[in-house]
């Protein structure tokens, strides 16, 4: 089964370490609520305002989880410490889905998927399925791998640590124009590639139709 998407909006941002333009006094005033964010957050809520749509049904992937949380745990745990109750709040793989509810106010459709280097097929594949229900979904796709001692396990050779994407799309009748190859970014996690390369793609078509066939 084949699922067209058209693309009424995108945004991307990354950085090689930590994102630092991520607008996050805009974007949430109230100052104890901001300190609680975890970079997926920070990442999630800055795409959503990018966007400019707070209230549709989104689906964020992150392959990693929230890894920053987890590591301090960890930490914690092996120093002998007392685990930070943010921390172990925050740990969660859905924690950005939450406080894009939380700030955007979004009641409505809500999800998060995790699935290591297939998380941005995922991504799209549950996001065509959702089109079928919804009338626009946001797809946001977010890694933030820049933890203490992530020298010790990055054997990819990832250098760009933050990234994210987002892209409201629609069910379409229309014929595709883009077409994924399945193009690689060595500096990037591989869970993140086929977003890149959609942005690209998106980017290049300017003010053309930009539609995406998903096979389900």
């Amino acid at each position: 089964m084949q699922i067209n998407l058209e693309i009424l909006n995108y945004s991307k941002i990354e950085d090689d370490q930590k994102i630092t333009n991520l607008n996050e006094k805009a974007i949430v005033p109230d100052m104890m609520l901001r300190r609680r964010l975890t970079r997926n957050a920070r990442i999630a809520l800055y795409l959503t305002d990018q966007i400019g749509t707070w209230d549709v049904p989104t689906i964020i992937g992150n392959a990693y989880g929230e890894v920053n949380e987890t590591f301090e745990i960890l930490r914690a745990i092996a120093a002998g410490e007392t685990v930070s109750p943010t921390a172990f709040q925050n740990s969660v793989h859905n924690t950005p889905a939450s406080y894009l509810s939380i700030v955007g106010k979004n009641k409505g459709y809500i999800t998060t998927l995790s699935d290591l280097y297939e998380t941005a097929h995922s991504v799209l594949r549950v996001g065509a399925v959702k089109s079928l229900s919804y009338e626009r979904l946001l797809l946001i796709m977010s890694d933030s791998i820049d933890f203490e001692r992530i020298d010790e396990v990055n054997r990819c050779g990832v250098t760009v640590m933050e990234c994210g994407t987002a892209f409201l799309v629609r069910k379409t009748e229309k014929e595709a124009t883009i077409t994924l190859t399945g193009k690689e970014y060595p500096a990037y996690s591989p869970s993140v590639w086929p977003m890149l390369e959609l942005f690209e793609q998106a980017a290049e078509l300017g003010e053309k139709e930009k539609i995406i066939a998903i096979e389900i």
